[in-house]
């Protein structure tokens, strides 16, 4: 069974060490930045397998 963890944004940006406002920012001026879902107009996630990526290849640069 494949199951998808999502972090909700304060739980995301914990996970990638930055504020609230640094990943707003992070989403509108990196291209390479992993889109939110919207679950409901009020909740959004960030799949946590696509932040890995993301970390990933900043990794390597």
């Amino acid at each position: 069974m494949n199951v998808t963890q999502n972090l909700r944004l304060k739980d995301a940006a914990s996970y990638l060490g930055v504020s609230l406002c640094t990943l707003w920012r992070l989403e509108n001026s990196e291209p390479s930045f992993p889109k939110k879902i919207r679950l409901t107009p009020r909740c959004c996630v960030y799949r946590k397998a696509d932040l890995d990526t993301y970390l990933e290849s900043k990794a390597g640069v």
